[in-house]
């Protein structure tokens, strides 16, 4: 068994749901963390889904901020997503690490 510590993925979200990182075939994923960084000068809302639940609903970033949010080891089989958006088209900038097991 091999495990591997990753950026899973990193960008700007976008104001429509977007996939921001699919399991690999034959692998499971640990997650570790999520940073979220408002780089406006107003509140920008997200949402963040984990295999299609949401985890975080609508969360308001306030401007100019960023916060971080463990994930405290939740696991996604292959083949499952991370998707996420923003109310307020590329305000939001995203950084998401973890563990791949395969």
């Amino acid at each position: 068994m091999a495990v591997v510590a990753k950026r899973l993925g990193k960008g700007t979200l976008t104001t429509t749901s977007a996939n921001l990182y699919t399991v690999p075939a034959g692998t499971t994923t640990q997650l570790k963390a999520l940073t979220l960084c408002n780089k406006t000068t107003t509140a920008a809302t997200v949402t963040i889904s984990l295999a299609g639940t949401e985890i975080i609903y609508q969360y308001s970033v306030k401007a100019n901020d960023t916060i971080t949010i463990p994930f405290l080891d939740q696991v996604l089989q292959s083949g499952e997503t991370i998707t996420g958006l923003s109310g307020t088209a590329s305000a939001i900038n995203y950084y998401i690490s973890g563990k791949e097991v395969t």
